[in-house]
């Protein structure tokens, strides 16, 4: 079935436009796709990491305020020192509008308490004494971010109060940062992309689970924690200790050696670029089927004039020469079918000529032949009234008279025959049984010319849908042909021979090879071996060759014939086969 399907024109058609077809198609999709995907990443990574160098900015500002708000307060606390109230006036004020300062205090060199925003409640604040040696050291001070016992976030910061160049005492407040895990807080991207805050130190600072902030968690293990505390500003993906792939990227935050990072899935963070290359997959799919559908429409629009040519070219084949085709086209496929259209009709003529110069022909046979009767006849019969007594003339007049007659009808069948086209009369006949019935019917011919006859039948019984009585009729005119052919002691091979097409099925085809060891043929005479009225001998009209392979074509088949002058001539007959059964015919001698 695939066999035949594959034969087919169109089937071949398609199958080459849809192979140039899919090739660059499914290798453009795998680039665009590849291409895309990287594309994707490197969209998702520097998406990432803008991300966090932004919030890194921003922490940092967060930081710096206070920072420059201090150092403006103790430029002004320099200029009213050492009046307390003044700067305790000065230390409200700052508490009052920037809320970010939960408390601030004024030292002097020996570190007491000078001033505080905290008015009534004492000189009761233990800062970090490290706070009050980078005063002295005219440094700027910032602690580590702590805890209080209400789980606000904060971090003491501390800078040198100068006059005229001169430290004269310090500037020290605690800073709120629950506006600092704000910031971190609301870095969001998904279900799974959080922002995290770490220390120098690689200690949490700011984290959407704060119970990880309270226990003080330790990071500066992790990869990206570690690449952050060096210093780079990265997007990466990484796994953890568990295997899981997760889209990374930090950033430092200069000045204080605190790094932000972000963390995403990496399931989450490429489901983007998954559902892209879904959907191009997608469009290829689709764009296949296109190409299938169109292939195979383009084919049978390229395959159908040609089909038409084939049907009409069995047509011309099968005697139709009336038959034309109709087209308009005009490109090498039209000019086929006006070449064809041209062949057509000079054939049509030839064949006109050929009727004409059969004709002519059959009258010169018919009037040769006759003639020569004619003429013996003729001298009988002038001859008859003077001679009717005498019994020898009227003995060879008896013989002449109906053997003439009987030549006659012998020459007009045989022109009937050909001249004649009838309608087959097929069934499935078994070709063995066919063969070995007609050589028994012929056993007394081959004794009486005292020639051999050897039949080679396979073991198999052959089946062929066939005219018996046609086949028959070629069949013994190749035998008898034979016997004229061979002389005392010479052989005739009928033997067959299963032609295997290629295939699993039965063979498709079969040869009857009839062989002599006769006088044989010369290259001159087998050029006119089937031309009608040709004949090497007395009797006949030189059609029965003829006949035979117009029956033979008729069966769908073909006939040969090879022959060597002196050696022999074989003729092979090749017609369909239908199948073949097990059968015990034994082998004719």
């Amino acid at each position: 079935m695939l066999n035949i399907f594959y034969r087919r024109l169109w089937t071949q058609i398609a199958l080459i436009l849809l192979v140039l077809a899919t090739i660059p198609m499914v290798l453009l999709g795998i680039l665009f796709i590849n291409t895309s995907k990287e594309a994707v990443s490197r969209s998702v990574l520097a998406n990432h990491k803008e991300i966090v160098t932004s919030a890194g900015r921003e922490i940092k500002l967060f930081i710096e305020k206070p920072k420059e708000l201090l150092k403006v307060t103790a430029a002004l606390l320099s200029a009213v020192y050492p009046a307390s109230w003044k700067q305790e006036t000065i230390l409200v004020e700052l508490i009052l509008h920037q809320p970010i300062f939960m408390r601030v205090s004024s030292v002097d060199l020996t570190g007491k308490e000078m001033a505080s925003s905290e008015l009534g409640r004492g000189l009761r604040w233990d800062y970090p004494q490290e706070a009050f040696q980078e005063i002295k050291k005219r440094k700027f001070y910032i602690s580590r971010p702590k805890i209080l016992d209400n789980y606000s976030p904060y971090l003491t910061m501390a800078v040198p109060i100068k006059r005229k160049g001169r430290i004269i005492g310090g500037l020290i407040a605690d800073v709120d940062l629950r506006e600092m895990w704000k910031i971190v807080d609301n870095i969001k991207i998904g279900t799974t992309g959080r922002a995290f805050l770490i220390s120098d130190k690689g200690i949490l600072i700011a984290h959407q689970d704060k119970k990880r902030v309270l226990k003080v968690e330790n990071l500066s293990g992790q990869e990206d924690v570690r690449a952050v505390l060096a210093g780079r500003s990265e997007a990466v993906e990484l796994k953890d200790k568990r295997g899981k792939k997760w889209i990374s990227s930090y950033a430092p935050i200069s000045g204080l050696g605190w790094g932000i990072i972000l963390r995403q899935s990496e399931k989450e963070a490429y489901v983007f670029s998954k559902i892209m290359i879904m959907q191009s997959w997608i469009i290829i799919i689709l764009s296949e089927a296109m190409v299938v559908l169109v292939s195979i429409f383009m084919a049978k629009v390229l395959a159908r004039p040609i089909k038409k040519l084939a049907l009409s070219i069995k047509r011309v084949a099968a005697g139709d020469l009336d038959h034309k085709i109709e087209s308009k086209r005009r490109d090498e496929i039209g000019e086929l079918i006006r070449s064809f259209n041209d062949m057509t009709k000079k054939l049509r003529k030839a064949r006109v000529r050929e009727r004409f110069s059969v004709i002519g022909e059959v009258a010169a046979w018919i009037t040769h032949e006759l003639k020569n009767s004619l003429v013996s006849i003729k001298a009988f019969i002038q001859l008859f009234p003077q001679r009717h007594n005498d019994e020898n003339f009227v003995d060879k007049f008896s013989k002449l008279l109906p053997g003439e007659i009987k030549r006659w009808e012998h020459m007009l069948k045989e022109l009937s025959d050909f001249s004649y086209y009838s309608e087959l009369r097929k069934e499935n006949i078994n070709l063995n049984q066919l063969i070995y019935n007609l050589l028994e019917i012929m056993e007394e011919k081959f004794v009486e010319k005292r020639v051999n006859i050897k039949y080679e039948p396979k073991s198999d019984s052959i089946i062929i849908n066939a005219d018996s009585e046609r086949l028959k009729q070629v069949f013994m005119n190749l035998i008898i042909n034979a016997i004229n052919a061979m002389s005392v002691g010479d052989s005739l091979t009928v033997s067959i021979e299963l032609m295997d097409n290629g295939s699993q099925d039965a063979p498709a085809q079969i040869k009857i090879k009839f062989e002599d060891t006769g006088c044989g043929m010369s290259k001159k005479e087998l050029e006119k071996i089937f031309k009608p009225f040709h004949t090497t001998t007395k009797e006949g009209a030189g059609l029965g060759l003829s006949i035979s392979r117009k029956i033979v074509e008729q069966h769908g088949g073909e006939i040969q014939v090879q022959s060597q002058l002196n050696i022999g001539t074989t003729f092979t007959i090749v017609l369909p086969l239908i199948h073949k059964e097990s059968s015990q015919l034994a082998q004719y001698n």
